[in-house]
């Protein structure tokens, strides 16, 4: 009966042994995998707030910068932008190397090209192009360097840093496109609308808002110039005065906002066109 009473006691001990040796073993596990595994899951809030607590009870920690750079990237599939790009700059300024500071900071410019804060991503991108990185970061600074220049339509900056990315003469062909697109003059615009209403809307492309325009002007300053001819000089300035002068002004106004808009649909069709071949280079490589 002793000796079962032992064997029973042995046997507790070793399962009380064996239980805690598996808190250890869970306490030792690498701190960022619960949290890597949450945001596999897409359960970014429940990530975040595992990051969190680890930057909470380890401040000191060596791994505190690989650990904000993961709460960024949890923040960015959120859309927080504010959030994700305040934590890849502390992850950017606490990285342990050089290298892992060239990757956070690719993942910033990123996230800041994300947000059209094109400036910003271009002084990241810059500093990782002076560090010299390895060839994939170095490659992958350019390219962004790339992108953020064609969102500027900034075509020769762009086509510059990208001669150095890849020799594609397709690619090269589309940014001669783009340095000769067709732009519209405001002051064109301006100066045919002020002789002719509807005018500028029509050198625009805009033919439907052109003869609204003239019609609508027209008409105004028939029925001024009638009133005035009928001697009813209080209609002629209610109608001249007020209402035609402003239709008038609001014409050229309209002409000007008209090529504005045409400038800038063809420069989005140019670089959505150079955006399109850049993914397809990616693609193929």
């Amino acid at each position: 009966m002793t000796k079962v009473l032992k064997n029973t006691i042995l046997f507790l001990l070793i399962g009380v042994s064996s239980l805690f040796g598996g808190f250890a073993a869970v306490a030792e596990a690498p701190p960022l995998s619960l949290g890597s595994h949450l945001a596999a899951q897409g359960n970014y809030d429940a990530a975040i707030t595992e990051y969190k607590r680890f930057l909470f009870f380890h401040p000191d920690d060596s791994r505190i910068g690989e650990v904000y750079y993961n709460l960024g990237l949890a923040y960015k599939a959120q859309g927080l932008w504010t959030e994700a790009v305040t934590a890849l700059r502390t992850a950017t300024y606490l990285a342990i190397n050089s290298e892992t500071k060239s990757a956070y900071q690719l993942a910033l410019a990123v996230t800041l090209i994300a947000t059209q804060n094109y400036d910003l991503a271009q002084l990241e991108l810059i500093k990782v192009v002076l560090r010299k990185p390895s060839v994939p970061l170095f490659r992958r600074a350019l390219f962004l360097q790339g992108v953020a220049y064609i969102y500027q339509f900034r075509w020769e900056e762009a086509r510059s840093v990208l001669q150095d990315y890849t020799p594609d003469e397709r690619l090269d062909a589309l940014f001669e496109d783009a340095l000769n697109i067709p732009q519209k003059s405001i002051k064109v615009a301006t100066v045919l609308s002020t002789i002719f209403p509807g005018a500028g809307h029509i050198y625009a492309g805009g033919w439907r808002d052109g003869l609204n325009a003239f019609l609508l002007n027209g008409a105004l300053g028939f029925l001024t110039i009638d009133a005035v001819l009928a001697e009813h000089y209080t209609d002629a300035v209610l109608w001249g005065g007020t209402i035609f002068l402003r239709y008038y002004r609001g014409n050229t106004f309209r002409a000007k906002e008209a090529v504005s808009q045409f400038n800038l649909r063809e420069s989005r069709r140019a670089a959505e066109a150079l955006l399109q071949r850049l993914q397809e280079i990616v693609n193929t490589q």
